[in-house]
């Protein structure tokens, strides 16, 4: 049980270390990383972006031995479903709720923890199902 949630936790935190590093801004110290940081701050790209930091991490787990084979078909799924509804998730923010200035930026500045956590969620309930 611990195990289990330290994994998860785990899951969380790389996602969100991996995202902050691809993401990249003027303020950064270290060098965007060629075709997996942003171009740009188009909402495409920040799909792309969310799509890469879920594949860096499952990469890291697969080579470590952190991702059992038959949660593999589950994160499959969960890596074409997570930065397709981003989109979806920006337009709320932007149209729905008509967020502007900081309190899009913190709406926008949520979505770092929630989004593995909403793609940890996604997988399990796959996995479980399959």
């Amino acid at each position: 049980m611990v195990k289990t949630v330290l994994g998860k936790v785990g899951f969380v935190l790389a996602n969100m270390f991996v995202m902050v590093i691809l993401h990249g801004n003027s303020k950064q110290f270290w060098p965007k990383i060629p075709y997996l940081s942003l171009k740009d701050e188009s909402t495409g790209e920040h799909a792309r972006l969310l799509f890469n930091t879920l594949g860096v991490v499952t990469v890291f787990q697969a080579l470590i031995g952190r991702l059992p084979r038959e949660r593999w078909l589950a994160r499959g799924v969960v890596l074409a479903a997570m930065p397709a509804a981003l989109p979806l998730i920006i337009f709320f923010g932007q149209k729905v709720l008509r967020l502007q200035g900081h309190a899009s930026e913190v709406y926008n500045l949520s979505m770092v923890p929630i989004l593995p956590i909403a793609a940890m969620v996604a997988e399990d309930a796959i996995a479980k199902r399959g």
